[in-house]
């Protein structure tokens, strides 16, 4: 079993290497995130609560 610390860590260390790379559908991915959850007709606090308890219900704990 991967313990939490081994995992962040290679989380890290792949985000690394996204960062490194000159593909531009991080970049995009990212602003998207970045837009879906500003503040508009629901506040980031309620998108970001949706998005949790959506996790939660799908067994999603990544």
């Amino acid at each position: 079993m991967i313990h939490l610390h081994e995992k962040n860590q290679e989380r890290k260390r792949l985000n690394g290497l996204i960062a490194k790379s000159p593909m531009k559908v991080p970049a995009a991915v990212g602003e998207v995130g970045r837009r879906v959850f500003a503040d508009g007709a629901l506040s980031k606090k309620h998108k970001e609560l949706t998005a949790l308890s959506v996790a939660v219900v799908q067994n999603c704990f990544d």
